[in-house]
């Protein structure tokens, strides 16, 4: 997965909502370049749809709202956008293909994982992955 590194370090709980939304949406269109680019040069790769940048700009949201530092934000060969988090000792992700699910996992040296796929408005299912997230990020 290509990934663009964030250019500005939220401290979310003071952040402005609306500086925070300026700048996924700017994050968003940069990585929205950098895809069509690449599809337009291999056309071997799958676009990223329209429809999986508004998911992640709903999924950033939500995690803005659970006060989740933002994470490592790239799109992948397959048409998908995926987050990434590497807390010490593993990696924790999220990807997004555009019809509303959310793939998520989270993989240690010590060979604990969690892993799954829920719908973005599935509160229950997220919040658990998103709770656990937080304590990973601690």
């Amino acid at each position: 997965m290509e990934t663009l590194e964030n250019n500005l370090n939220f401290h979310l709980p003071s952040a402005d909502k609306a500086l925070f939304r300026k700048h996924i949406q700017g994050e968003l269109k940069e990585i929205r370049q950098e895809a069509a680019e690449a599809y337009a040069s291999d056309n071997e790769i799958d676009p990223v749809p329209d429809s999986a940048y508004d998911d992640a700009s709903d999924l950033l949201e939500i995690l803005f709202d659970r006060h989740i530092p933002m994470p490592d934000i790239g799109w992948a060969e397959d048409g998908s956008l995926g987050f990434e988090w590497r807390p010490e000792g593993g990696i924790a992700t999220m990807g997004i293909y555009g019809d509303k699910l959310v793939i998520y996992g989270a993989f240690f040296e010590e060979k604990r994982q969690i892993e799954g796929i829920c719908h973005l408005s599935d509160t229950v299912m997220l919040s658990g992955f998103l709770e656990t997230l937080v304590n990973l990020l601690k």
